[in-house]
């Protein structure tokens, strides 16, 4: 192919809005991915459904982890996986629990967490929730560390509610039937119930907290970083066309969520509208991350001696800053 016909092709390619490392990268130092993940709405999920990885040349075994952070973390420990994406207060509770396991390279999304109840409960704000049935509730984990937040604002602890211990795809229904009358939970599960009918946003992780609370980040198994620390940033910059894919052409990105998060246009296009979901940038952001540990700290999700030692052994913002081009 002479030069003319190269920059052809080049054109064409940028029509298409494909990069120009969506080539098989040959340099790079493999090629093979082994990726875990929640079916949730960050940027995994997106890069999922849109082939992206596969379209640039890599081969990737998808592994979906319905239970969410634990086992992934365990199949990350096995070196079964080589990246995973979760939420952000949820990584920080096992890595507390089994530090070195995993690193934190970037960030995928904020908020995550909300606070939904029944339309007929009454519930309107978390004082309401005084004596009644809440899903969600598993003392030591990450989303009602954020619920413990929303009751203390209201005076009260989780010893004045009834604590349901219920996992994001049971809830929907949970809430229906009326077993609970309010969740604790993350998207798309939150948003499910409220495009159903059934029930109503009472508040966001982020209301509560009084600032963007972190809801989900990429997660790298250490020894595959050091080995391949350049496919670790190019995970990244496919993370990064993510992330602007959502800001820049949503209705797309939304679509695409829709298929990687196995749930429906709508319960995607409501998260993104209502801010259940917020995108993030990929930059990973230590500070904020220790104010959210010291939240978890707090009310005894995780137990380190350290909080600003142990998000710096966790986090390793290097990667990304190679991906910004900084």
């Amino acid at each position: 192919m002479n030069h003319r016909h190269l920059a052809i092709a080049a054109a064409a390619l940028l029509c298409l809005g494909v990069p120009a490392h969506a080539q098989p990268p040959k340099t790079l130092s493999t090629h093979e991915l082994s990726i875990g993940m929640f079916p949730a709405l960050r940027p995994l999920a997106l890069i999922r459904a849109a082939h992206w990885l596969e379209d640039a040349g890599y081969k990737v075994q998808w592994h979906d982890f319905i239970q969410g952070i634990p086992p992934e973390a365990a199949a990350m420990a096995a070196g079964a996986i080589d990246f995973g994406e979760a939420d952000t207060s949820g990584i920080e509770q096992v890595a507390a629990r089994s530090p070195g396991v995993m690193w934190y390279i970037g960030n995928g999304a904020m908020n995550y967490v909300a606070l939904v109840a029944r339309k007929d409960s009454g519930i309107k704000s978390a004082a309401d929730l005084k004596g009644r049935k809440v899903g969600g509730v598993t003392p030591n984990t990450a989303p009602t560390a954020v619920l413990q937040m929303a009751l203390a604002g209201a005076g009260l602890t989780l010893k004045d509610i009834q604590g349901f211990n219920t996992s994001g795809p049971s809830e929907p229904a949970a809430l229906e039937r009326g077993a609970v009358d309010a969740v604790i939970s993350y998207v798309p599960y939150t948003a499910e119930t409220i495009t159903a009918g059934t029930s109503e946003l009472i508040t966001t992780a982020s209301q509560i907290y009084g600032k963007p609370w972190p809801g989900g980040g990429v997660i790298v198994r250490p020894e595959f970083a050091k080995a391949h620390p350049d496919v670790a940033v190019d995970l990244l910059r496919f993370v990064i066309r993510a992330e602007a894919l959502l800001r820049d052409k949503p209705e797309e990105a939304y679509k695409l969520l829709a298929v990687g998060s196995k749930t429906s246009l709508t319960n995607v296009t409501y998260s993104y509208a209502h801010g259940l979901v917020q995108p993030a940038t990929v930059a990973p952001d230590p500070a904020a991350m220790i104010e959210q540990a010291e939240v978890l700290k707090k009310f005894h999700v995780i137990n380190v001696p350290d909080v600003p030692a142990f998000i710096g052994a966790l986090v390793h913002p290097e990667f990304a800053a190679k991906a910004m081009g900084k």
